[in-house]
């Protein structure tokens, strides 16, 4: 063998071994593993802002802007079904039941309104 054909098999080793390292840093960010709960609170606005979130009967966090204009946050959750409601002081909170599991969803988006055509409520669509 030469020198040029050993440098070469060199930079093709050194380019697989990158890319199996990129798809795995992949593989493992996009969160594969995982369940989401995601919520939308645009519809409701500031006055949703650092409202908490309860899921199962307890209070995981709150609700915060993901970015100017972005009102989305997220909870990472086991799979099975899950109780989840959005409480603000002076508001009820009407809860919504999700099932997120291995063989079906990973991922779900609820959508947070407030009415308060009779009573405050925020509500999950």
């Amino acid at each position: 063998m030469t020198v040029q054909s050993t440098r070469a098999l060199r930079w093709r080793a050194a380019i697989m071994v990158v890319g199996a390292v990129i798809v795995l840093l992949w593989v493992f960010a996009s969160g594969r593993g995982g369940y989401l709960i995601q919520i939308d609170y645009s519809w409701g606005g500031e006055f949703l802002d650092s409202a908490a979130v309860v899921i199962n009967g307890d209070t995981v966090g709150v609700l915060h802007q993901y970015s100017p204009g972005q009102r989305v946050t997220g909870f990472q959750v086991e799979p099975g079904e899950h109780v989840v409601s959005v409480e603000r002081e002076g508001c009820e909170g009407r809860p919504d039941t999700v099932s997120l599991g291995p063989r079906g969803t990973r991922f779900v988006l609820l959508m947070a309104d407030v009415d308060d055509a009779y009573r405050c409520r925020v509500l999950l669509r």
